[in-house]
């Protein structure tokens, strides 16, 4: 290994002090939200993280990847707390891995200006509050940390080393979020570019296999529950359905309106339209189409759910949610998608896309659901007492950053976008060398694959969009960098 490699420069004594800061940033940070909330936030989803782990079982709702976390958690400690501290430390590492490759490849004249960036960079509200949650929110916004940051020293140096953590971090986050795997579409190009042939070679083939190994262990899971073999859980086929039904109270019944050549996506077309009618289901929950909404995925009043009904009968409600979801939904969500292309953009992608840059849609973020005395899988799995009390001591954190979170968003949107016309304004990308071009490209390209992702699958919430609030800035450091770096070199002309 090189004597100036990342590997080498981020355990050297002058690194010891950006260790600290953001340890210390991610430690006050929990210590306030802790204060107030000392037991984790949980949902509905954390009720199924813990009861598939203790089941050590698959489940068609969501990855696998969150439960093996708190399994491998369980055998270390059964504390509620070591929840809190292993997602913290977990955190902590994987964002000092990202600052400290920035550190090293664009180092900033003055420390104190970068201590600063590092301190920004951690304490991202949304951020700190997650960390005190059952959920795999946190998990996957590290893994996403450390594959940038591994990309960014392919980009920059041979290292295997680095190859090698890129790749577990992908296969990690294939098995933590669903969505990881389009990830690869940002990554692949940028790794057939840089580095020797063997290295493009291997990054790209360990890339593929890790998707490859995961698609097939997913399959395998799937064949034992549905019993037969599929990759599908059925989940994107209800978020398609889900999602394209937002144009259902929009559609111009009186003009010759189209209908699906498929008869049982006809049928269900036709049961979709008459529900709407009778009750104005999608109509109330998407706020008369101003905001888009996962409700008719969960909610038993909505026309997907009432389909099911319909239909399930004596059947296993696991099969039947599968088979539906594979089958006559994904293909209803895609019809509906082709023919209302228009109102598929108006009425669900362009409020959606909104929540990216403002984002009011906070879910579990700055609110507190206790922890339910009686709920067997939480007290069981960490050894709470039943008749403990679990409520939180007020509400601090809310109460300031509640307000704040939308506008923090869109601040780092800004700071993003005033950096990009910086850049080209001033910087002239063309003399940058080749490693901070590919490097911007690989936060860019990755920024693009995760907003398109996050936009189209699902109504947008600030935990998704979580990770982004680190990568607007890197991006931003980095733009700004070369920028006044070219003014400096015009300047000593």
């Amino acid at each position: 290994m090189k004597k100036d490699s990342y590997f080498r420069f981020i355990f050297r004594k002058g690194q010891a002090l950006d260790w600290l800061v953001i340890f210390a940033s991610v430690a006050l940070g929990c210590l306030f939200v802790t204060r107030t909330y000392p037991y984790p936030r949980v949902m509905s989803d954390s009720y199924g993280y813990i009861w598939t782990a203790m089941k050590d079982q698959f489940t068609y709702l969501r990855p696998f990847g969150y439960s093996a976390f708190l399994q491998l958690l369980h055998h270390v400690s059964v504390s509620v707390y070591s929840v809190i501290v292993s997602q913290a430390l977990v955190y902590a590492i994987s964002l000092s891995l990202l600052t400290l490759a920035v550190k090293k490849y664009w180092l900033a004249r003055k420390v104190w200006i970068f201590r600063a960036f590092e301190v920004v960079v951690a304490l991202s509200p949304a951020a700190i509050f997650m960390l005190n949650t059952i959920l795999s929110d946190t998990l996957q916004s590290s893994l996403v940390f450390v594959l940038v940051a591994m990309m960014l020293v392919m980009v920059h140096e041979n290292s295997w080393t680095a190859v090698i953590i890129y790749t577990l971090a992908l296969f990690a986050s294939f098995h933590t979020r669903y969505t990881s795997v389009f990830f690869p579409i940002a990554f692949i190009p940028i790794l057939a570019v840089k580095g020797k042939t063997v290295m493009r070679v291997s990054s790209i083939l360990l890339t593929v296999a890790a998707f490859m190994i995961f698609h097939e262990q997913r399959t395998r899971s799937m064949t034992r529950l549905v019993l037969q073999r599929q990759y599908s859980t059925g989940f994107e086929g209800w978020q398609l359905a889900n999602n394209a039904i937002h144009v259902i109270p929009f559609i111009d019944k009186d003009e010759s309106p189209e209908t699906p050549e498929v008869k049982r996506v006809r049928e269900l077309h036709q049961f979709v339209l008459r529900y709407e009618m009778a009750n104005n289901k999608i109509l109330e929950k998407t706020d008369s189409g101003k905001k888009a909404t996962a409700a008719f995925i969960w909610d038993y009043d909505s026309p997907l759910k009432q389909h099911m009904i319909r239909v399930m009968g004596e059947k296993n409600y696991a099969v039947t949610w599968v088979n539906l979801g594979t089958g006559v939904f994904k293909e209803y969500g895609k019809w509906l998608i082709v023919h209302y292309p228009w109102l598929f953009v108006k009425y669900y992608l362009w409020p959606n896309s909104r929540q990216v840059f403002f984002t009011t849609r906070n879910e579990v973020v700055c609110g507190h659901e206790e922890i339910p005395a009686g709920k067997s899988e939480i007290v069981e799995w960490f050894d709470l007492p039943f008749n403990k009390d679990f409520s939180p001591r007020g509400d601090a954190y809310g109460k300031v950053f509640r307000p704040l979170l939308p506008w923090i968003e869109l601040l780092t949107w800004l700071v993003f976008l005033a950096s990009a016309v910086m850049l080209f304004l001033v910087g002239k990308p063309r003399t940058m060398s080749r490693e901070t071009r590919l490097s911007l490209w690989v936060l860019f390209l990755f920024g693009l694959v995760y907003y398109g992702t996050v936009t189209f699958a699902s109504p947008v919430a600030l935990r998704y969009w979580m990770p982004m609030h680190a990568v607007k800035l890197v991006f931003a450091w980095i733009a700004v960098s070369e920028s006044l770096r070219s003014l400096a070199s015009r300047a000593r002309r």
